[in-house]
């Protein structure tokens, strides 16, 4: 009776058997473990998500089913540490366990911080940086750890922009944004071909191409390009404050025929052709005259504080130099411009002979009147007489009439051969008074 029992018993925990094993396989199959090891106890363990208890003693192991959906992320977290999350390995084989360690790491107490930030741009960027008259660097920049509670003076300055400063005040832990905007009054950027030509603006000389010029304000300019050879180029431009104009400026080659080629010391002299102002001579360069008719001409360079310079140019199909050494203008002298019909006649100045032949200039005369002689082979002297007045140019043309006429070499005291000749006539006469006598 009581081996009946058993065997029972025994046919009773086989079914129960029977019914489990196939439940267990649908749950997910034979089981394994992941070992989650942690620096903090007490903390409390997800797998996707889904809570599986907390740590203890270092360590939460966590049952799975090998046969069962796998877990993809594990994630710790515990009040008062930040939480941390990372991948799970691919599940451990039935019976078995893998070990995945996990690091918390504590939310410091907060603190009043006693440092602050700048972080520093600029409009253009890449200008210069000056913190409390301390270089920093070039924009953008970034400044940690300053010293909190306290005003910092930021200055930006940058080439070809007017410098722009401003005040800061940093709190404790404040991280300060700071943009400087740098103003530029105008500029233009010239370029020529060819290149190394002269670049002026209204009037002035700034450069050699290629150049910028800055610190233009906003207005109408005059840009004039020049190069000896080429013809002068000139544009009218509008700047505009805060913008740069480019200009390009083609040079059109001269013919070496019939022009004029003026530079003067100093240079900025005015230049006159018959009357006819054209410009003013340049600085290191010749101011070229083109197209100048054959024949005679007449050039003066004016320029304050100096005796005005005026000669003759005769133009036969080449290219005339005028190098004008300009003679500071004295307040009792002038200048007298002189020339003949026909040229070459030597000059006398009050019976001085001057060392010129016509055309030339006089310089330094002294004010008032005087008296012009000219000599010339084959022509009677001829005499004339101009007033000088200080600081001007007295003009005067000769004409000179066929003749003969004695030309001795220069001499200081011209009429003393007229003497010596009446006193050599009147010793002849005394001699033959004589000689009728007896």
């Amino acid at each position: 009776m009581e081996q009946r029992s058993y065997i029972g018993a025994a046919a009773a925990v086989l079914l129960m058997l029977v019914l489990i094993i196939p439940n267990a396989a649908a749950l997910g199959g034979d089981e394994a473990w992941y070992n989650i090891h942690c620096n903090v106890d007490g903390a409390s363990v997800y797998f996707d998500n889904e809570y599986k208890g907390q740590t203890a003693g270092g360590v939460l192991s966590v049952a799975v089913y090998t046969t069962g959906k796998p877990y993809s992320t594990v994630k710790v977290e515990k009040s008062g540490y930040y939480p941390a999350t990372s991948s799970l390995p691919p599940t451990p084989a039935a019976g078995t366990s893998r070990d995945v360690y996990v690091t918390l790491n504590q939310i410091p107490s907060p603190t009043t911080p006693s440092t602050g930030t700048l972080n520093i741009r600029t409009s253009p960027s890449g200008a210069r940086i000056h913190v409390n008259d301390v270089y920093q660097g070039v924009s953008p920049i970034t400044l940690d750890y300053l010293q909190a509670g306290k005003t910092y003076l930021i200055e930006a300055e940058m080439n070809g922009y007017e410098s722009v400063t401003q005040s800061v005040y940093l709190n404790p832990g404040e991280t300060r944004d700071v943009l400087l905007t740098l103003s530029s009054p105008g500029s233009v950027s010239v370029t020529s071909y060819p290149s190394d030509a002269y670049v002026s603006v209204n009037g002035v000389a700034k450069g050699r191409t290629p150049c910028v010029i800055t610190g233009l304000s906003s207005g109408t300019h005059e840009i004039e390009v020049t190069l000896n050879g080429y013809y002068n180029w000139k544009k009218s431009v509008d700047v505009i404050e805060g913008t740069q104009i480019s200009v390009y400026a083609e040079l059109q080659p001269i013919s070496s025929v019939n022009q004029i080629l003026v530079t003067s010391t100093p240079w900025g002299a005015k230049i006159y052709l018959d009357g006819v102002y054209l410009g003013e001579t340049l600085n290191g360069a010749a101011f070229p005259i083109q197209d100048v008719s054959n024949g005679q001409h007449t050039l003066k360079l004016t320029l304050a504080g100096y005796a005005d310079y005026v000669t003759p140019v005769t133009m036969n199909g080449a290219t005339v130099t005028i190098n004008a050494d300009m003679t500071q203008s004295s307040a009792n002298t002038g200048t007298i411009a002189l020339s003949s019909s026909p040229e070459g006649a030597m000059v006398y100045l009050d019976n001085g002979y001057t060392g010129q032949i016509t055309p030339c200039n006089l310089y330094n005369v002294a004010a008032g009147e005087h008296t012009i002689m000219l000599r010339l082979s084959g022509y009677q002297d001829t005499y004339s007489r101009v007033v000088v007045t200080p600081g001007q140019v007295s003009t005067l043309t000769m004409s000179m009439a066929p003749g003969s006429s004695p030309t001795p070499g220069p001499s200081k005291s011209p009429g003393f051969g007229a003497i010596a000749a009446l006193l050599a006539l009147a010793g002849t006469m005394a001699v033959l008074a004589i000689f009728n006598r007896k």
